[in-house]
């Protein structure tokens, strides 16, 4: 009889490589996706979810900003509205204070 192959052993959302961040005096370990978003909005500007996952070619921003929020970044946002047309956009963008 043939055994079953075992798949390898699942690795936490947190193994892999990381880049130390120094920011307002805490030092952040970031995975690849965070450390991207987090350089882009600390540049200056505010950004959408669009324009973030348009540049960086990340599939949704939102849940990577939610874990540098968990990992005590302030990551702030202020909702939107924009006509276009007949119809009004509403939308966030979002920003760190103070980023530079």
């Amino acid at each position: 009889m043939d055994q079953k192959q075992h798949a390898p052993g699942v690795q936490g959302r947190r193994a892999g490589a990381f880049y130390a961040v120094f920011h307002k005096g805490n030092i952040y370990h970031l995975r690849n996706s965070e450390f991207r978003v987090f350089s882009l909005l600390v540049c200056g500007g505010m950004w959408s979810t669009f324009e973030i996952a348009e540049r960086l070619s990340i599939p949704d921003p939102r849940s990577t900003i939610r874990y540098l929020r968990k990992m005590g970044i302030d990551v702030s946002d202020v909702w939107v509205r924009e006509k276009v047309r007949d119809s009004v956009l509403k939308f966030k963008r979002y920003f760190i204070h103070g980023a530079l």
